[in-house]
Formats: C-alpha cells, sequence, structure tokens
C-alpha cells in the first residue's frame, strides 16, 4: 500500500494523464465538475488531497469505469490522508526533510553521495547528536526512529550509500575517539548487511562531480525516481537523469566493497 506522499504523488500524475489523454483543458474540466480552476490546478500539482466522494465525480466524468482502476485509484486518495509515524516531528523539522523521509520510506532503492559526514542511514546516536545543534534532540530521535523503520521493513530498500575517505577521519568532537569508533564500526555492521553497498571514494580519486554537494536519489521503479538535493526534491526528469549519472559516476571511482570494509578497520584499529 502507497504511504500519503507517495501516493498523492502516484494519483496527480495519474489524473493529468487521464485529462491529458481525453484531451481536455484545466478550464474545460473545472468548469464541468464547477470547481474553480486553482482547485484543480492545487489537486494536479499535489498541493492539496482530493477527497474521495470528490475522485469518483472526477473518474466519472473522464468515463473511467474498470473496477480495479477507481478502486486503485481511490486506494491512493485514503493512502494521501493517512498519518505517519514522521507527522508528529513536522512542527521541529523543514517540510522538505519530512517529505523526503516519506518518499525515502517507499523507496526500492536508495542512492546517496556523503561528503562531509556518514549517511544519516548510518549515523549512530551519538554521531548524529554531534553533528547537530544544541537543541537537536528532537531531530537526532527523528534519525533514529528514520533508520528504525526503514530497516524494518520486511524488504528494506537497496541502499548504496557513497562516502568520502575524509569522512572516516573527520571527528566532529575531537579527541572523542570513542565516538568516532563506535560509528564506524555500526558502519561496518551495516555495510555488511545483504541489501547495503557501502563505498568509500578514495582521496586518490582526484577531482569529480561530487565535490559540488551531497544528494540522494530515491528508486521506486523504472521511470520512477526523485532527486533530493540542496534540501529541495526535484522530480524533474533531466535533474534526476543527472543525479542519477553523478552517482554512477562516484560509484566507477570508489572502492570496492571488500576494500572500503579493509580500509574502515584499518582507521578503526588506528583509533583504538
Amino acid at each position: 500500500m502507497s504511504g500519503p506522499i507517495v501516493g498523492k504523488r502516484r494519483l496527480r500524475a495519474e489524473l493529468r494523464r487521464l485529462r491529458r489523454e481525453r484531451e481536455l483543458t484545466q478550464d474545460l474540466v473545472a468548469a464541468e465538475m464547477e470547481w474553480s480552476l486553482s482547485k484543480l490546478i492545487r489537486i494536479e500539482n499535489g498541493t492539496v488531497a482530493i477527497s474521495v466522494s470528490d475522485l469518483r465525480s472526477l473518474l466519472a466524468y473522464y468515463r473511467v469505469h474498470d473496477p480495479r482502476t477507481v478502486d486503485d485509484l481511490l486506494a491512493l486518495a485514503r493512502a494521501a490522508k493517512r498519518r505517519m509515524w514522521w507527522d508528529e516531528f513536522r512542527p521541529a523539522l523543514s517540510g522538505q526533510l519530512v517529505n523526503y523521509v516519506g518518499f525515502e520510506a517507499e523507496a526500492a532503492q536508495v542512492g546517496e553521495w556523503s561528503p562531509i559526514m556518514f549517511p544519516t542511514l548510518l549515523q549512530t546516536r551519538r554521531y548524529s547528536d554531534a553533528t547537530g545543534e544544541p537543541e537537536s534532540a528532537r531531530r537526532v530521535e527523528f534519525q533514529a526512529r528514520r533508520q528504525e523503520e526503514l530497516f524494518a521493513r520486511e524488504e528494506p530498500p537497496r541502499l548504496q550509500l557513497l562516502l568520502d575517505e575524509t569522512v572516516l577521519r573527520r571527528n566532529p568532537i575531537p579527541g572523542d575517539d570513542a565516538l568516532l569508533v563506535d560509528q564506524l564500526e555500526h558502519t561496518i555492521e551495516v555495510a555488511q548487511r545483504p541489501y547495503a553497498d557501502v563505498r568509500v571514494v578514495p582521496l586518490s580519486a582526484g577531482y569529480h562531480p561530487g565535490w559540488e554537494g551531497e544528494f540522494a536519489v530515491l528508486d521506486f521503479g523504472i521511470d520512477d525516481s526523485v532527486l533530493y538535493r540542496g534540501r529541495l526534491l526535484w522530480e524533474e526528469p533531466e535533474l534526476v537523469a543527472a543525479g542519477r549519472n553523478t552517482l554512477e559516476s562516484l560509484v566507477g571511482r570508489a572502492l570496492s566493497q571488500e576494500a572500503t570494509l579493509d580500509l574502515l578497520r584499518q582507521v578503526v584499529s588506528e583509533l583504538k
């Protein structure tokens, strides 16, 4: 079953497709439904959720009568109104981050590049706390819950987590080697899970597109992906494709999984 964020995204895409297939303008549909034009635009843009009763009427107008199709679309509309675990954190966190986690919760694959610190999905509570603001207790709780919920899925997403070699030695609290050792050992444990592909891009890789900053690509299926960059979500195909190409370029420069594990263990040995 789709969650509220992905469900709304899939529903709005399907409603746009149905209208365009029938060669109908937004103005005409809004007039026929006796809605304001802004209401239809907000529904198609995903700004607001459509009610089940309005959706039934709209599908009837579009002459969608197949029971299975109607039921599937109604299920998406209901999913868009479901409350999820992350809703309780909305007052303390940015809307874009919460929406990203909603997408992440249903992704089939998560690809992430982290040039400054360990990826959030690898961070221990102590590391997360040390890399946030003093009043970030709520954020730390959110990140821990995020990992717990994602990894508890019956089929966790495939993880492709890439990090710069400098991250391994960048201690958020200078002198607290135990914090960094704990983080490194946790990374080693996660890296050996069957769904995880954790790799280090070595300093010897030289200049590469990853110097432009961190980002993530979430895949939901064939030709269905989003890019998270600059703390914003992007769905434009050309931007997502550029992000994917950068990710693939970084994989080509990264150490193998075994070499990455060897390097992680080496750094742990140096710190102990």
